[in-house]
């Protein structure tokens, strides 16, 4: 799986178009906390199947590869946290990424 720095992330968008599984996608509201210009990107874990595709795109590798645990009883995934609120980014339509 993947997981992101969110400090580290500029909010660019370009890992999102290397994600062909939508698995990243930019926070609709900015944290008030947040001191960059730009919504950061998150990654929704119930999308990610860890084909690590957006790792190199990410300019401040804020992006890293996390270990699956070994036992499936110890996974993530079967209490994942409340899913952020993100923006919807079109891929396809007119004026979309074209990309995935």
């Amino acid at each position: 799986m993947v997981a992101i720095i969110e400090s580290d992330c500029t909010g660019c968008d370009l890992c999102i178009s290397h994600c062909p599984f939508e698995a990243l996608l930019p926070l609709l509201v900015s944290p008030p906390e947040r001191t960059k210009a730009k919504r950061p990107v998150v990654v929704v874990e119930e999308q990610c199947v860890g084909c690590l595709s957006c790792i190199g795109s990410c300019p401040t590798q804020a992006l890293h590869e996390i270990q699956a645990p070994p036992s499936a009883i110890t996974s993530p995934l079967l209490h994942p946290p409340k899913r952020p609120v993100t923006e919807k980014v079109n891929r396809w339509k007119k004026g979309g990424l074209r990309w995935a």
